[in-house]
């Protein structure tokens, strides 16, 4: 929980966390861990208002708001959390000890994968499912794990499941797809042990492990091995016996929502939010392959709604476009199989990626990551602001334009290069005197606007400094310096 702090820390500490998880209030709590109060930045202006100051090492207790709302774990499932979450916008749940055991978010900007990986770190995480891909190969398996890493995955996955609890146990034998799949899984599944060393592999790659447990007795395993998270997969959707038993790890899931009705994505949301907050939902269509008209893209703005979290996507149609556009969409998880031969056995092969193809989706998904960037105020980059000096147009004196003359707009043309006024400032000229003469063919410059007459400043600097320039506007710089000296 990034927003839960002891109540000695400052006022910066506590600010520059929640600005940087985006959380809009930060949690207090003393020695024991039991709550005490709220911090918002209204609790900040309020403090400043009454006091007038206010230092950066002032600690938080001084500030914070000790009437803080929060829900009791034992009657939460009474509540109307959905509505209670529309006013607050986070309430920490409390036991009876009124210690803090989860938050309860209307909205998370922040994911992360302990220290592996988060959404701070400005790239999607790249999940590469290997799966069962291996055909029960451990030697196979190991060297998929390196091609992953080479090929730009973030983490190999695999799946690990207890056969027994699986499937219901019938003397008919009428359901041919539930035959062929056990038939699959019983000739490639991987042994636990097999399992263990490709998860130590893949630290050994430093890469992160991931596995798939589809029953609670191959939870109780991979935990025991110590897997530092978990993902799940869609046909464990709405299987909330499951879901609660991985919530109860404490570990963050990657839970993909193939298979499922909108409905259904609301209420298994309610659940984990009940459960967790440390969840990331990846939108999905569990058809192999899914045809591209079904696989609905712009679906992922309405479930980032629905899980008012971050979202993914893990895909199973063939190519790499769509997961590289998934990427341009928002998604911060993504996910796809990957294999050696696409002709192998089994349901997966015919929807991964081959090495080479992975390793495009990889560089495709970083550069579309790169190019979105923030969604602040439009700036000029270098690269503009150098193509806007040598190909923009400037207001050009169309004549020479004598001191004290009173500028008029038939005195002006347009004329690149950009090294003067822009030519939308062309009003901003019209009626101001000029204060200097001006041959025909100069630029006109802010200072032509402005009633002060430009000067240069004084610098004293205590250190060597410099200036970067063009070679060719060295001479120009020199006799500019000569002029301040």
């Amino acid at each position: 929980m990034n927003n839960v702090f002891n109540l000695n820390v400052t006022v910066t500490e506590i600010f520059s966390v929640v600005e940087k998880f985006k959380n809009k209030v930060a949690f207090l709590v003393d020695e024991k861990r039991v709550l005490t109060g709220s911090l918002t930045d209204g609790d900040l202006r309020r403090f400043i208002l009454n006091t007038g100051k206010i230092n950066s090492q002032t600690p938080a207790r001084e500030l914070m708001n000790r009437d803080v709302y929060c829900i009791d774990d034992s009657s939460i499932d009474k509540l109307p959390v959905n509505g209670l979450l529309a006013k607050y916008g986070e309430i920490p749940v409390v036991d009876v000890n009124r210690q803090i055991i989860r938050i309860l978010s209307n909205e998370r900007t922040y994911f992360s994968l302990g220290a592996t990986w988060s959404t701070d770190s400005g790239e999607p995480f790249v999940i590469a499912e290997i799966g069962n891909n291996h055909q029960g190969d451990v030697q196979t398996a190991f060297e998929l794990i390196k091609s992953t890493k080479e090929s730009g995955a973030d983490c190999a996955k695999f799946q690990m499941r207890t056969m027994s609890s699986l499937y219901r146990k019938t003397t008919k034998s009428n359901d041919l797809g539930a035959e062929y799949t056990l038939d699959l899984l019983s000739r490639f599944q991987l042994s636990d042990e097999e399992l263990y060393k490709c998860f130590d592999y893949c630290r050994e790659l430093e890469m992160l492990p991931l596995c798939t447990p589809w029953d609670i007795a191959s939870l109780d395993k991979l935990e025991n091995y110590g897997m530092q998270a978990y993902k799940v997969a869609s046909a464990d959707f709405t299987n909330y016996e499951l879901l609660d038993a991985l919530a109860q790890t404490g570990k963050p899931l990657i839970i993909s929502s193939g298979m499922s009705t909108e409905l259904e994505c609301i209420q298994t949301v309610d659940f984990l939010h009940k459960k967790t907050s440390n969840f990331i939902l990846l939108h999905c269509n569990s058809t192999y392959p899914t045809p591209f008209k079904d696989v609905n893209l712009k679906y992922l703005k309405t479930l980032r709604k629905i899980s008012r979290s971050p979202v993914g996507y893990s895909g199973h149609e063939r190519g790499i476009a769509v997961a590289i556009a998934a990427a341009a969409q928002g998604a911060v998880v993504i996910e796809k199989h990957f294999t050696f031969d696409k002709n192998q056995e089994g349901n997966d092969h015919r929807v991964s990626l081959l090495p080479c193809e992975f390793k495009q989706m990889a560089q495709g998904i970083k550069e579309v990551s790169v190019s979105l960037g923030t969604n602040v105020e439009r700036t000029l980059t270098q690269g503009e602001l150098i193509n806007r000096e040598n190909l923009a147009k400037s207001i050009i004196a169309k004549r020479h334009i004598s001191s004290g003359e009173i500028f008029k707009e038939d005195m002006f043309v347009f004329r690149s290069p950009g090294q003067g006024l822009q030519p939308n400032r062309l009003f901003e000229l019209i009626g101001k005197q000029a204060q200097r003469e001006i041959e025909e063919g100069d630029f006109l410059f802010q200072s032509d606007i402005e009633e002060k007459k430009a000067a240069f400043n004084q610098f004293d600097f205590d250190r060597p400094f410099g200036v970067p320039v063009r070679y060719g506007d060295y001479l120009e710089m020199k006799s500019i310096q000569s002029l301040i000296l």
